[in-house]
């Protein structure tokens, strides 16, 4: 081997070496290796990330970063947290803002044990178990046909004790690319009243009404999509009647906004990348859904950050929670005060999306109560060029050369009227037709015995014929 081959074998190994120690590790240098988060399902896709615990949000997520399978490994979130669990009572007798005024983590942060856990593996603060991080298996990522796919997803929870209940965020990351927030609220009811308040809440036991509460959930997320935290731009999708069609209206924002759910148009929202497309040239994007909007709590002019499901802002590093947020640094109060009108384009974005939980109280909620979960939806678009679960080829849509091919109707024989109808006599009277012995009509015996009689004659001259030859 001469020198310049051998100088040419060692440059690509030292390329290769550098691609494989920098593609597992890179997310390892915004953390200590005790706090990084580094998973591969089973089709090959990974998720890669960085958490902490803080006293008030509990367990803060950084640096998420996704990798579908053979695919690019992309930045989808800077942060994540939940930023307010919002408990106001329908008597108006406690509003609580569990997460600034108490706080998930610290004293209030459960230690968790391997059976809360089970077949997964617990990260600790320190020497506390706080976090749990499983692999859960789902039968249907999609059927079609003989095909069908079973998947996977990262799922990692905490356990917070604040009041009478336990709170457990949770976050799933699928293989897929999306990602699910959620919230189960667990424990024992809080507050109670005698049988007098029972129009604001319900009877569940002799002369004890369990209070109506709302649980309004907030989370707050710092989307820096492929990376770059400046180019990313903020789309409303509406679905609008026009005639007997459903027309996609598309809004950019332009500044800072409050939005809310609106069933009747199928409403949702895109945080889009205006730089970075996928292989078929389409701008990377998160599709954010809220679709437990079944109910919207607005509360009183107080709490005016319950007047929208969801709230998009500029980055302001003081701007932590969507209600009581501490007035540092010239912040305002609540979300409501966050949006003031700054320019969202060339800024760095954060989503501030929620959903609403109305309890009624019953009486199968004592001693303990069932967990009841609230979550929202962040789904990849155009982030693949197809389904990145299927290795199937790709053939829908082969019928758009003739997209509405012609409707042909069932053909309907014509219908052919008898030769000779039967006549009805005047007076709706209808002659029975004759019984013959044999069972037929006398009109067709009698077509019958003159045939034979032809028959019988014409068979009879060429008898003769044939003798007088």
């Amino acid at each position: 081997m001469n020198t310049k081959t051998l100088t040419k074998f060692l440059s690509a190994l030292l390329f290769l070496g550098s691609h494989f120690y920098l593609s597992s590790s890179v997310a390892a240098e915004f953390c200590s290796d005790e706090y990084y988060i580094n998973v591969t399902l089973a089709n090959g896709a990974r998720w890669d990330m960085c958490w902490e615990q803080r006293n008030r949000e509990g367990i803060v997520l950084h640096k998420v970063h996704y990798t579908p399978k053979a695919g690019q490994r992309r930045l989808i979130l800077s942060s994540a947290s939940l930023a307010q669990i919002h408990v106001p009572y329908d008597d108006n007798g406690a509003r609580y803002h569990d997460i600034s005024d108490y706080g998930l983590g610290g004293n209030y942060m459960v230690d968790l044990r391997q059976t809360d856990c089970p077949s997964g593996k617990l990260l600790k603060q320190g020497e506390r178990p706080v976090l749990c991080e499983q692999v859960k298996a789902s039968e249907h990522g999609f059927r079609y046909q003989a095909e069908h796919v079973k998947t996977e997803a990262l799922s990692i929870f905490s356990v917070s004790h604040v009041g009478a209940y336990h709170y457990i965020p949770l976050w799933r990351f699928y293989e897929d690319g999306a990602i699910e927030p959620a919230v189960g609220a667990t424990g024992a009811l809080q507050r109670f009243n005698d049988a007098s308040a029972e129009e604001q809440g319900w009877l569940i036991a002799p002369n004890k009404v369990g209070l109506g509460h709302v649980h309004n959930f907030f989370w707050r997320l710092d989307f820096d999509l492929a990376g770059i935290s400046r180019d990313d731009v903020i789309e409303e999708l509406n679905l609008q009647e026009l005639g007997d069609q459903s027309v996609l209206q598309k809004t950019r924002f332009n500044t800072e906004i409050g939005r809310s759910v609106n069933p009747a148009t199928a409403r949702r929202w895109l945080i889009r990348d205006l730089e970075q497309t996928n292989s078929e040239g389409q701008s990377l994007a998160y599709e954010i859904r809220l679709p437990q909007s079944e109910q919207q709590d607005i509360g009183p002019d107080s709490e005016t950050f319950t007047h929208e499901d969801i709230y998009f802002t500029t980055l302001q590093e003081c701007e932590l929670y969507a209600s009581h947020n501490p007035s540092l640094e010239g912040c305002a109060d609540s979300l409501y005060g966050f949006v003031n009108r700054e320019r969202l384009q060339g800024a760095d974005l954060v989503v501030w999306p929620s959903t609403t939980f109305y309890h009624m109280p019953r009486a199968e909620d004592a001693p303990f109560m069932d967990a009841h979960w609230s979550y929202i939806s962040l789904t990849p678009r155009d982030w693949h060029a197809r389904n990145p679960l299927s290795t199937s080829v790709d053939i829908s849509g082969s019928q758009l050369t003739n997209p509405n091919p012609p409707v042909t109707p069932p053909v309907t024989p014509p219908v052919t009227p008898p030769i000779n109808p039967p006549v009805t006599p005047p007076g709706g009277v209808v002659n029975p037709p004759l019984q013959q012995p044999n069972g037929g009509t006398g009109s067709l015996d009698y077509y019958l015995l003159l045939l034979l009689i032809l028959v019988s004659w014409r068979w009879s001259r060429r008898t003769i014929h044939c003798i007088d030859e």
